[in-house]
């Protein structure tokens, strides 16, 4: 136990159970681009609509998404969304937003640099990014590493990131954190309790980041 107090204690974020309702408070009557936006496969228009790209859509003045999965933009223009077929990481608009949006996306990307430089360029000067990225640490992957059992990975994936490597990159590209949470939609009882107790096991990281004012005067 003496080893433990010189341990610092793990992130105490506020804990919350959806990914998207502080995003989509921050998007509300702003000009907002969704990156990677379109999530899943969805064969009809009111499967679209259960995605976070409609929500994102209903609440924004302006909404632009672009996603690299072309049949699926080529659907959802069909159905009357806003979107483009693009890469995140080579993306050029010709405009800059008040909001980016990169939910569940960055953890995905071949260099994830590349893709908050094109963030930033797209950004006003005051505008936010919000990022939902799953956390390394969480309780399912923690449990599964002591146990010696295999950790299941999503095979699109190439990275996982904790709140200090994400803080990292940001402030490498020219982002600063400004609000950080912990979510979990807490199913069972089991997580539940463990994630009250210690909220770094949450499943997944949400970071509000704004452009760093140093890098701009430099």
């Amino acid at each position: 136990m003496r080893l433990l107090r010189h341990w610092p204690a793990g992130d105490r974020f506020p804990v919350v159970r959806s990914k998207f309702d502080r995003i989509l408070e921050l998007c509300q009557g702003r000009d907002v681009l969704d990156c990677g936006c379109i999530g899943a496969v969805a064969e009809s228009l009111d499967e679209a609509r259960h995605g976070s790209h409609e929500q994102i859509a209903k609440r924004a003045k302006y909404s632009l998404g672009i996603d690299i999965w072309k049949d699926e933009v080529e659907k959802r223009k069909a159905m009357g969304y806003n979107v483009v077929h693009g890469n995140v990481e080579t993306m050029s608009l010709g405009r800059r937003f008040d909001v980016i949006v990169g939910a569940d996306l960055i953890e995905h990307l071949a260099n994830p640099g590349l893709f908050l430089d094109r963030a930033r360029e797209h950004l006003q000067d005051d505008g936010i990014l919000c990022l939902v990225t799953p956390n390394a640490q969480s309780l399912n992957t923690s449990m599964k590493s002591l146990l010696g059992a295999r950790v299941a990975v999503n095979p699109e994936h190439t990275c996982w990131y904790d709140p200090t490597t994400l803080k990292q990159l940001l402030a490498r590209h020219g982002f600063r954190a400004h609000e950080e949470y912990w979510q979990d939609y807490r199913k069972s009882p089991l997580v539940d309790l463990a994630v009250r107790l210690r909220p770094n096991l949450a499943a997944h990281y949400v970071v509000i980041a704004g452009k760093e004012a140093s890098r701009e005067s430099a």
